[in-house]
C-alpha cells in the first residue's frame, strides 16, 4: 500500500484489496500525475473507498498512520473548520511516531494508556497539563468513532482508556482595584487600544469575537453590541464562522462610557480612512490593521501586553479580561444568568463552574454584612 515516484510529478499508486478464496493477493493500481500533496491526497481517497467496504484482509493492514490521512482529507476537510483541522493536525504530530505504525485495529486500550503517558511526559519531561491532555484524548476518541461509523473497526478502544481528570484551574483576574488602575493607565494610550481594552472589560467577549465586529453590529442609540461572528486566521486563511455555540449568539448592552470611546475611536477610523485614500483595503470592521483589513486576534494580546509592561501592572492574558470581566458583575452581585447570558455561556452552571472563587468571595461578604446588621 502507497505510492511510488515515476518520475516527475509521476507516480503509481498501489492499494492492497486483500486475498480472494484462493489466497491471491488483490491489489488496485493506478498512475497518477499531480504534486507530492496531491497525491497523498489520492492516496487516502482511494484507502477510504476501498477499505470502507468492510474487506476485512484489507482493515489488516490499515495503519493508524494511514487512517489518520483519511481522517485528515475526508472528514476534517468535509465537516469541521480550519481552526479544528490545524489543531488535529498538530496534535497528530505528536501522536503519530508513538502510534502510527499499529495497526488501526490491533491497537488496545493498553496501547493507548501508554500512548497518553508518553505524551504527558514530553520530550522536556514537562508535564502537560489537562486542557492538553484533554485535546489528545478528545481526538483519539473522534477518530475511533469515525473509524466505527465507517465500519473500518468494530468498537473504539479509547473508551476503555484512561480519561484524563479534570483539574481545579485556578483563573487569573483583576479585582476591582486593578481594573481601575488598567482603566487610569489607558488615558495615556491611542484610542484604538483604549476602545479595545475597555471594550473587552465591558463585554466580557472573545477576542475572535471582537474582531469580527463590523461597525453594523454597534447600535449606537440603543447601546447595544451583537455578536453573532467570530474570526480566526489559520496558516494565512481566513476563517470567519458563527459563533461556537446557539448561545454565543447574543446582543448585550453596554456602559455609555464605552460607546463614548466606541464614538471617539471611530471618528478617528473615519480620518484615518481618509488619511489612507487609496491605500485603504478594509471594509467595515471595528478592529482593524494598519491598511484597514481585518486585525489577527493574536494582535489583540500583543496590545493588552504592551500596555501592562508598560504600566507595570500584573500579568494578565486578553482572554483573562473576559475572566476580570465577569468576575466583576459576580462580585457587584449581579445575577449569574444574566452574566451567564452576557458572555454567551450555554449555561448558568458553566458560568458558575468557571467563577466560583468570585463567588465564594461573595458568599462572604454576605455573612459579614449579616453579621454588622445584627451587631448593630
Amino acid at each position: 500500500m502507497g505510492y511510488v515516484k515515476l518520475s516527475e510529478n509521476k507516480y503509481k499508486i498501489t492499494i492492497e484489496l486483500g486475498y480472494d478464496t484462493l489466497g491471491k493477493r488483490r491489489r488496485k493500481t493506478e498512475i497518477f500525475t499531480g504534486t507530492l500533496q496531491e497525491v497523498k491526497i489520492r492516496d487516502a481517497e482511494l484507502i477510504k473507498k476501498h477499505y470502507c467496504k468492510s474487506n476485512v484482509a484489507s482493515v489488516k493492514e490499515l495503519s493508524f498512520e494511514q487512517y489518520s490521512e483519511i481522517f485528515l482529507n475526508k472528514y476534517c476537510k468535509d465537516n469541521l473548520s480550519l481552526v479544528t483541522t490545524d489543531g488535529y493536525e498538530k496534535s497528530l504530530k505528536r501522536i503519530l511516531p508513538i502510534i502510527g505504525k499499529f495497526k488501526l485495529d490491533k491497537i488496545t486500550p493498553y496501547i493507548l494508556d501508554s500512548m497518553y503517558q508518553k505524551l504527558k511526559t514530553g520530550i522536556t519531561k514537562k508535564q502537560l497539563g489537562y486542557s492538553s491532555m484533554y485535546e489528545f484524548y478528545k481526538l483519539i476518541n473522534v477518530m475511533f468513532n469515525q473509524a466505527v461509523k465507517w465500519e473500518l473497526i468494530d468498537r473504539n478502544p479509547n473508551l476503555k482508556a484512561t480519561k484524563p481528570k479534570k483539574q481545579k484551574i485556578e483563573r487569573r483576574y483583576y479585582d476591582l482595584e486593578q481594573v481601575n488602575m488598567l482603566v487610569s493607565c489607558l488615558v495615556n494610550e491611542n484610542i484604538k487600544y483604549r476602545a479595545l481594552i475597555i471594550l473587552a472589560l465591558d463585554s466580557g467577549a472573545r477576542r475572535g469575537e471582537i474582531c469580527a465586529l463590523r461597525w453594523s453590529d454597534i447600535d449606537f442609540n440603543k447601546n447595544t453590541l451583537k455578536i453573532d461572528n467570530s474570526l480566526k486566521v489559520v496558516k494565512g486563511v481566513l476563517d470567519e464562522k458563527d459563533v461556537k455555540t446557539p448561545a454565543s449568539n447574543r446582543e448585550i448592552i453596554i456602559s455609555n462610557a464605552t460607546i463614548s470611546i466606541l464614538k471617539e475611536y471611530k471618528e478617528w477610523q473615519d480620518s484615518y480612512k481618509k488619511w489612507m485614500g487609496n491605500k485603504w483595503k478594509g471594509t467595515d470592521r471595528v478592529f482593524i490593521a494598519k491598511d484597514g483589513r481585518y486585525m489577527f486576534p493574536d494582535t489583540c494580546s500583543q496590545i493588552l501586553y504592551k500596555v501592562i509592561k508598560r504600566n507595570k501592572l500584573p500579568k494578565l492574558s486578553f482572554h483573562e479580561l473576559r475572566h476580570t470581566s465577569a468576575s466583576v458583575l459576580i462580585h457587584k452581585g449581579i445575577n449569574p444568568k444574566a452574566v451567564s447570558q452576557r458572555l454567551g455561556h450555554s449555561s448558568t452552571d458553566v458560568t458558575m463552574e468557571i467563577y466560583t472563587h468570585v463567588h465564594d468571595i461573595t458568599k462572604t461578604e454576605s455573612a459579614i454584612a449579616f453579621d454588622e446588621i445584627i451587631n448593630i
